[in-house]
């Protein structure tokens, strides 16, 4: 039903929407504490601007925020940005699939239309600082962080043996 793009782009909107109001955030810090690349930010974001989600500011302090109020944007408003709705012809036996796939799509667009940011947003603001990770110690994907590599405590040459004797 619903693409990676769109959960992601969902999950950006919340946590820019989570920022103290005063304050924008920078795709840095969406990056370090989404655990997702600059480069796949700016896309999401880019498409986000284009349709009136969110605004950016350049300079120094700036970066994104919200457009407007966070109790008017739905989860609606930003999922059908990311969702193209691509009108396959089904054969004529496939015909109750196609009818359930399109009652399926309507309980989750009247779903997200029930959500607006602001029943996502804690009453306390999120403070993103730079390179500041995930809160669990994971990334997104939840591995744990790889075991460094161990290195063998040997002379290089003969003229380090007496170093190491």
């Amino acid at each position: 039903m619903l693409n990676k793009q769109t959960f992601t782009a969902i999950e950006v909107c919340v946590c820019i929407a989570r920022m103290q109001h005063p304050i924008s955030c920078s795709t840095g810090q969406l990056s370090s504490h989404l655990g997702l690349s600059v480069s796949y930010l700016e896309l999401i974001l880019k498409q986000l601007k284009a349709h009136d989600i969110v605004c950016s500011f350049r300079g120094p302090g700036g970066g994104y925020k919200i457009l407007g109020a966070a109790s008017q944007v739905s989860m609606w408003d930003i999922a059908r940005i990311f969702e193209a709705h691509a009108e396959i012809s089904q054969p004529d036996n496939d015909w109750a699939l196609a009818k359930y796939e399109e009652g399926l799509q309507q309980v989750v667009e009247a779903t997200l239309l029930e959500y607006t940011l602001a029943d996502f947003v804690s009453a306390s603001p999120l403070v993103l600082q730079e390179g500041v990770g995930r809160v669990d110690g994971l990334n997104r994907f939840k591995f744990k962080p790889m075991v460094p590599a161990w290195l063998p405590k040997a002379p290089n040459s003969v003229f380090q043996l007496h170093m190491h004797s």
